[in-house]
Order: structure tokens, then sequence, then C-alpha cells
């Protein structure tokens, strides 16, 4: 099935060989399942791509995988082992990059809003660079830089004013978006930073947003940059790393063709390559997450209740969008299946059990015929639905498992009636 190449549907479904039903019994429901082949295979893809800029260049490439997609120990541990780098953009998450012994050369640190404790997190590591979004954070970090006695690395976030061609939320390129310089506040900043004792200026970064099925959009953001660049060259100031940041978008339409990694590596190249008789070539850091990990899991809720009626036919499983919250939030498509493949198609609208009218995962959608006891597995959920769970209506955040060639082991427990509330205190007078 289109992006999902460690998966096979026989009489049932199985992920890198294992049957679902049967993790789903063995495991519990709602569980989400993660495919450390598939995760293997997607980064791989990437080193690959891009292994001509090195080649081409003389300069290093980097990827930083973006850690808002999937944050889970497990996964980023793996990841490092793979040769990954971090994109984080919270104290929180450069501690689990720190614990998966990522290299701090390889860690950048992305958001518009910084915190005093975060950037001294960063400093103090020795990261690789704040991708900085304002002034104000600028002086701020070169401030607690000074009081450390340290000289912090600082990139600037460029706002290129290009239209992603994605959903709205998740577009953050354009001018109207709360992210980073445009390039006239960009210069004046870049002119403060190189008189600051305690910053070294070090590069550009951009991200114009998520999902991206297209690739114009980043070809017209990297020559955006590489003039940029040029243009700080006319100044005879240098940039050792250009960030182009992520946003390639995977297929959650099976029906659906989309640009490929080597697409997307093959346009970024060539417009930074027409820049190679006119400026120094920058190392190149990349933040891709979604593509990275969507594919590689899935969410599978087990079917508890079954509802017909003069609408739809209703399947309630015991997954939520507390599980999941793409489809509830950006009306997002995932595309589901039967666990068990009979041969007999209907249609059916799949929604959990939270009280909200937007607890649904789709509609009107054809699969294989439903029976209260099936397992439906909601694909490509390997990004931004664990870490975008939550507990409302009082529910724990599902288990989490991952499937591999050399077993399947947990990676992340079920929570507990007790987890719910571990962090809730009673005052003396209601006891």
């Amino acid at each position: 099935m289109l992006g999902n190449d460690t998966l096979e549907i026989k009489d049932r479904i199985y992920i890198d060989g294992y049957d679902v039903i049967e993790l789903a019994e063995r495991f519990g429901t709602p569980l989400y399942i993660m495919s450390e082949e598939q995760i293997k295979i997607n980064f791989n893809r990437y080193v690959e791509a891009f292994k001509r800029y090195e080649e081409e260049t003389g300069k290093e490439f980097i990827l930083a995988y973006a850690y808002k997609a999937n944050s889970n120990l497990a996964i980023t541990k793996l990841l490092a082992k793979l040769g990954s780098g971090a994109d984080v953009v919270s104290g929180g998450e450069l501690y689990i990059a720190k614990l998966s012994q990522v290299p701090s050369e390889k860690i950048v640190f992305n958001g518009n809003c910084k915190i005093r404790e975060e950037i001294i997190m960063g400093i103090e590591s020795e990261i690789r660079a704040f991708n900085v979004d304002s002034i104000s954070e600028l002086i701020m970090i070169n401030e607690i830089a000074k009081e450390l006695g340290k000289e912090a690395n600082v990139a600037f976030r460029i706002n290129p004013d290009v239209d992603p061609k994605t959903h709205p939320k998740i577009s953050t390129g354009l001018k109207k978006n709360k992210f980073g310089l445009d390039t006239k506040t960009a210069l004046k900043a870049i002119d403060m930073a190189l008189k600051m004792e305690n910053i070294n200026f070090v590069g550009l970064h951009c991200h114009i947003g998520s999902q991206l099925t297209d690739v114009s959009p980043f070809v017209e953001a990297t020559k955006k940059m590489m003039e940029f660049i040029l243009k700080l060259k006319e100044k005879n100031i240098e940039v050792r790393d250009l960030n182009l940041g992520g946003g390639l978008g995977i297929p959650y339409h099976k029906d659906k063709e989309i640009p490929t990694v080597k697409d997307y590596a093959n346009s970024i190249i060539e417009t930074i390559l027409k820049f190679k008789d006119k400026v120094e070539m920058p190392n190149l850091i990349i933040e891709p997450g979604r593509s990275i990990v969507a594919t590689a899991g899935y969410l599978v809720g087990k079917v508890w209740h079954i509802k017909e009626t003069e609408v739809t036919k209703w399947v309630m499983i015991d997954a939520g969008m507390n599980d999941l919250m793409r489809p509830a939030m950006y009306d997002a498509y995932h595309h589901m299946e039967n666990a068990k493949v009979k041969g007999e198609k209907e249609k059916v609208s799949v929604a959990g059990g939270l009280c909200e009218s937007s607890d649904v995962f789709g509609r009107d959608r054809e699969i294989d015929k439903v029976e209260v006891g099936d397992y439906i597995v909601i694909f490509d959920a390997g990004a931004y639905g664990i870490s975008m769970s939550n507990n409302y209506n009082s529910r724990g955040r599902p288990r989490m498992i991952l499937t591999s060639k050399k077993g399947v082991y947990i990676i992340r427990e079920r929570e507990t009636f007790s987890d719910l509330i571990a962090k809730d205190i009673i005052p003396p007078h209601l006891l």
C-alpha cells in the first residue's frame, strides 16, 4: 500500500509480519503500533536522497528529526542510532534528545517563545543553534550567555512569505503567520548579533509549513533563502548553515501519488547549486518529522457498538479523539481498514466514544463488513498522534508497541486511573 512498505493485507492485516488482531488481543486496545522497519526505510530514503548534496558540495548534511511529530523515547533512540539529529521546540524535547544521546552539534532549537530555562539548557548543552524568531529573543539569549560566561550559536528564522499550499493551521511561512523575521528585520538582527560578544551567528532557517504535497513551494523558499545568503555575502557576512525546515507530506490518501523524498531532495539541491559560483555553499539541515514516522504508525480500536441511523451506519470504537486529534482538529483524512478481511464491503462512519460531535475518524468509508468485536486499523498515525494525545473525558493515553525483526516491545504503557490524578492535590480544608 502506498507509503506503508511493511504492511501486508491477506486474510488479515500484518505489520512487520505480525497479525494485528493477535497484537490487539495480546496488548489490548486502543493500541498504537509502530513499525521499526518502516522508520528505518523512511529515514534511509532521506540519507540516500541527500547524499548527492555532500558529494557535490563537500559540505555537511544533517537530518534533524522533528521531535514534535513523535517524541517517544524508543523512537528517538532508534533515530539517534541511525544518525539522526534533533529539531526540538521545548526544554522537554531537548531533555529527550539528550537522553537519546543525540550529539549536541546535531541539535537545533526552534520555537517563537523560548523561555529563560530553555535557553539556559540549550547554551549549557552547546547545541548547534538556536533558530532565533525575534530580536527580543536574540537579546535574551545574549544576556543569558553572558551570565553563563559562554557563547551561544544562533541562526535566524526567516519568514519567506511563501504559500505552502497546505491546511491553514499548519502553514507557517506566510507573512501573516506568527513565525520568523522578514528579511529587512533579519538584516537588522544579524547586524546586532555580529556586534554581540556572547553570540556566534551561524546560519539561516525557514520552515514554511507541514504536509506539503507539491515541491514548488520548497523550490521558491530555497531560492529566496539563497538570494538572502547572496545579499549577506555582499555585506561580507558568511552563512555556515542553511536550515530549510521540514514539511514534506505523506500519502494519507492511498490513491493519490505525491512527491517522493528523492523528488523533494533533488528540487532543493538543484536550486541551491544554481548559486554555487556566487556564494560559499552552506551546510544543509532539514527537519522532517511526519515523513519519518507517520507511515510507521497505526492506531487500532476495538468495535464495541454498531448503530444504524437514517444517515449512516455508525461503528463505535474504543479509540477516540483524545488518542488521535488530527481528524477532529484539522478534518484530516486517515485511511482505515477492518483488521479482518472478509471480501464484502460496506459504507460506515467510524467514531470514538468521547462526548464531542467532532470525535469522528471518518464518515461514509468503504471498508470490509464490520461486526462487534472486530478491530479497526487507522493508518499513518505515527506522527502527531501520541504526541498530541490528551486525557479528555478522563481517559488514559493508549499503550504503544514497537514491532521489529527482533520481536514486539511495549514502548509506552497504557495510562491508569491513578495516572490521571497523579498530579492533583487536594488542599487540607477539603480533606
